[in-house]
Formats: structure tokens, sequence, C-alpha cells
């Protein structure tokens, strides 16, 4: 029979065209399914001396919660590069096989990767703004709507350009705790002063209409809106990662009933335990025009020295019916080491930046003076830094009232601040990681409002959600057992380096064409995939041979 199919000349021509054929297609379906196995399945050896590739039996139990949270939601992480990039770059291949290690231990986690120079508008809803860029070299940490960004090489730690030590799990488990232990984050208005605030359970309330798109954003960041009644409140809510108090009309004062009580504790006070104990974040936005000077108080405690007069400005502003120079068009901090810079850096960067408004804003001075920051009153190792966020242009000029009510005394001028952030910074001795705390302070009335936070012409939206993303986030952080950087840690740095020759970054010739990944090692992955996929294609052409010669 077989010779019946070799019998001619064209015959065999057309048998070995087809027996080529079959070989490069069932090699190509090898090297698929192999590479399928070897990455998805993990069917490789590690043979690196710092056992770089395997999961610790600490990471197992560390982790081992996942598999027990509520509801059906999984942790997916992504890697926004292709396979092979990841797999190239030691840097990145290694959190990547961790990764996937830890997809084939726990069922409720998932690896995705996205190639985000080909499909940027795949990872467009981790943007804290339009303007910011997600690198290939970042991963993203996702359970349901909350996330964390991190760069992979975040994972590793280096000196003077050269890489000590892999502390990736710590960092990997660290991330999970952050985006998965916190169960219902939640915005609350707080209503009991006068406060203009949306109201969830009354979605036909008039007053609603006023901070829609406030409501909008918060919704939109992954936060559940409530109200708040401070003073019907034994303290803050344990699910709040945000306070909004938005144009209060009433002072923080007690009433004399409530000041006399053996157990009363005051409005302010709840703010401060809330912002101090719980490492909280509050945004406000306050009435220039009022004076309240208990509440006045507790802003300036904390940085914030608000003025009463209002802030003109002909030469950087929208025109408005009344023709005065009061609506703003806000300058953006240019100082690259500034806190603003770290929220809209993107949108400063442009040749024409969009315009962040301002409307009927006074000022705000730093209560601390020249030096932006104080140590926190009865310690030494916890401080409270002022941050300019937006300013004036240098033309701008304060008026206060004169004795018609008329805006028209000069009192200061220059670059004024409209907004600023102070930022509590304490370090937590256990982990060696900083605790945050934020108090934002708008002096405008205005700030919150849907005509101005509402309107897409505007960057206001965009901004305020960044700046919103940045300071709702409380992280939690791994046992330090994992390899935590902090001294307290008894594996301090996680897997140290012990036979390398290690760049942290990649390396390029002088012409500027890519030379090698970062992370080279003497020690490497020896992958099945090769192992298995060399004998089958010596095999494969082995057979072809003894076809040729048997037949041919």
């Amino acid at each position: 029979m077989i010779n019946k199919i070799f019998k001619g000349r064209l015959s065999r021509s057309r048998m070995i065209t087809v027996i080529a054929v079959a070989i490069i297609l069932v090699t190509l379906g090898l090297n698929l399914l192999l590479t399928h196995f070897g990455t998805s399945k993990l069917l490789l050896v590690d043979t690196s001396y710092e056992e770089l590739y395997t999961l610790t039996d600490l990471m197992k139990e560390e982790c081992a919660f996942i598999d027990e949270l509520p509801g059906d939601d999984e942790v997916v992480i992504t890697f926004c590069a292709d396979p092979d990039t990841l797999i190239g770059s030691t840097v990145m291949r290694v959190v990547y096989f961790m990764s996937l290690e830890m997809q084939k231990q726990f069922d409720r986690v998932r690896v995705e990767t996205v190639n985000v120079t080909y499909n940027p508008t795949a990872v467009s809803k981790y943007k804290p703004t339009s303007l910011s860029e997600i690198l290939p070299t970042d991963v993203i940490i996702s359970y349901g709507d909350r996330y964390r960004v991190a760069s992979t090489n975040a994972f590793w730690t280096s000196s003077g350009g050269v890489i000590g030590s892999y502390f990736g799990e710590y960092k990997m488990a660290s991330l999970i705790m952050s985006v998965t232990n916190i169960n219902n984050p939640t915005a609350y208005f707080v209503i009991d002063h006068g406060e203009s605030y949306y109201d969830v359970n009354d979605p036909s309330r008039e007053g609603n209409v006023e901070t829609a798109a406030l409501y909008d954003m918060l919704t939109e960041r992954g936060l559940n809106v409530a109200t708040l009644n401070l003073s019907e409140s034994d303290s803050v809510p344990s699910d709040c990662v945000l306070l909004i108090i938005n144009n209060p009309k009433e002072d923080f004062a007690a009433n004399e009933e409530d000041f006399n009580r053996f157990d009363y504790v005051s409005d302010t006070e709840k703010l401060d335990e809330y912002l101090i104990e719980r490492n909280g974040s509050i945004m406000v936005a306050k009435d220039h025009k009022l004076s309240l000077p208990v509440f006045e108080e507790f802003l300036y405690e904390w940085g914030f020295d608000t003025s009463t007069a209002i802030v003109k400005d002909e030469s950087s502003h929208l025109e408005n019916e009344n023709g005065d120079f009061t609506t703003l068009v806000a300058e953006y901090d240019s100082d690259e080491n500034g806190y603003g810079q770290a929220i809209y850096g993107d949108f400063a960067a442009l040749s024409s930046s969009p315009a962040m408004i301002f409307a009927n804003s006074g000022y705000i001075s730093c209560s601390w003076g020249e030096n932006l920051g104080t140590n926190e009153p009865g310690t030494y190792d916890v401080a409270r830094n002022y941050a300019p966020f937006f300013m004036t242009s240098p033309d701008a000029v304060a008026y206060e009232k004169n004795e018609h009510g008329e805006y028209v005394t000069p009192t200061k001028s220059g670059v004024l601040d409209l907004a600023a952030v102070t930022v509590r910074m304490e370090i937590n001795n256990m982990t060696g990681k900083y605790k945050y705390a934020y108090v934002f302070c708008a002096n405008s009335a205005d700030f919150f409002t849907s005509e101005y936070l509402g309107n897409a012409s505007y960057a206001n939206y965009e901004i305020m959600s960044a700046l919103t993303e940045n300071i709702i986030r409380s992280d939690e952080y791994a046992s330090m057992e994992l390899g935590s950087t902090s001294k307290n840690s008894s594996n301090r740095a996680g897997k140290v380096l012990l036979d390398t020759k290690i760049s942290a970054t990649d390396t390029y010739d002088d012409a500027g064409n890519f030379v090698n990944h970062g992370l080279t090692t003497k020690a490497t992955t020896v992958y099945t995939v090769i192992i298995i996929a060399i004998p089958a294609i010596i095999a494969l052409f082995g057979l072809a041979v003894c076809i040729k010669r048997r037949f041919l």
C-alpha cells in the first residue's frame, strides 16, 4: 500500500510536501500547547539559588483568606504587557510567574495580560485622570471596584541602580489586602450645620441638583454615598473613607445643654479623632463670607488660615455676568516635588492646560507660616504638612468689605492659595510604612457645585476625582515575615539575591538601541517547555528522515 502511494515521482513530491507541512503544523501545535502549559500551568523547574519563582508556604498561608472572601468577585492581577514581553524581562518575569503560581494556588485569583501599548483603552478605568499613563511595566491588582496600580520595579529593593533583593510576596500580599479588606467604603456628607449635600434616599430632592456632579464623582470612584449627623453620632462610622463638609452655614459650636454634659464630645473633636485615630480623609468647601469661629479654629489647627476677603484677578479669569473678575482660572502648582504635581502633573505638563475654576473664592494661608509644616502637638514623629494645591496668578488682588459691605478694599496681592491639602504623616513602627490622613480645603462655597464640577469644559471634575482616589486609600500590610523592608522584620527585604550580576534598569548602547533587560542572573530558571519541546522536534525530524530513506 505504501509503495503504491510513493509509486510515481509526482506522488512522492506531494507526499514530501504533506509530511513537511504536517511536521511544521505539529511543531507549532506542540509549541503552542507547551507554551500554554509552561505559563498557565507552570511547567518549570526553579533552579535559582534564591528560589525566586517558588511561592513560599508563608505566602500561601498569608493569602488563604482570598478564597474565603464574601461574594463572587475575584482578585484580578492584570499585567500591562504580553506574556512574551513579561517573560523576556526578569524584573517582570518573577512577578508574573509569582502571580501565576497564586492563580494555581487560589481559586479566586485570576491573572490576565493586556498590551497597553496597542490597547491603552483597556485599562482606562484604572486611570485617575484621562491624561494619566499606565506603563507596560505596571501591574494592576483589582477586586470589584477597588484597585491598586504598582510598577513591577516596586517589587524589588535597589540602591544606587543595583537591585539587591526581591520582596514581591510582601508587596503583592499587601496590595491584595488593601483592595479586599475594606468592606463597603463610604463617603459621608456631613449635614447638621446647614451643609449642601446629596441625599441618596430622596433622589427627587431639590438640593440634590447642586451636588449631583459631586455624587457622580464619588460613585465613579467606587464609593457608596450617605449622610452623617455628627451631633447624633458618637463617632464617624467605621466604613467611612471620606467625609465631605460642603458649604456649612452654621458653626460647629455646641449648645449650652450639650456643652455642660460630662460625656460631651464636640463635632470637631470627632473630626480630629477620625483623622488621627483612623487616618481619615476630609474635603471642605467653605464660604469665605461666613464667620464660623469654631470650625475655622479646627481648620487653623490643620494648617488652613481662611481669609474673609474675595479674590479678583483681571489677568486670569472667566467673564461672568457681573464683570467683576471673581470667576478665577487657577494656576497649577509648578513645583515638581509638590503634592499637586502628584495628582495633576499630566494636566500641568500640557502646553495649554485645561482650566481649573474657582468662583467667588477667598484665599488660604498656611497657619504654620512659611515652614508649611509642624510636628503634631505632643509628638516628635508625627508631622502635619501643608501643600498648596491651586493658586492665583501673580496679578490677583484680595479685597475686604468696606463699611458699606462692598468688596473694594485691597488687602493682599500676588500669588494666593485658593485650595490646599494638609497631609498628616505617622510612621507605623511595625511595618516601617507611613500612615496618612488628609484634609482638603477650598475657601469657596461654590467649589463643589455642579455648575463647575459638572462642566466638562473645565478640569475640576477630573482633578478632584484624581484627588479623591488618592486620599481615600487605606492600605493594609502583610506579615513582615514575608519580607518587609522594615528594620523590624526578621526576614528583611525578602529574597536577597546571592549570585547575581544585576542592573536595576534595561540597558542601551550609545546609539540608544536596546541591549538587554535589567536583572540578569547566573542562576536562571530552566523551563520544562524547552526540555520537552527540543526532543519532540528532534523526534519529528528523525521520523521524516526515516520515511525519506525507507520510501523515497
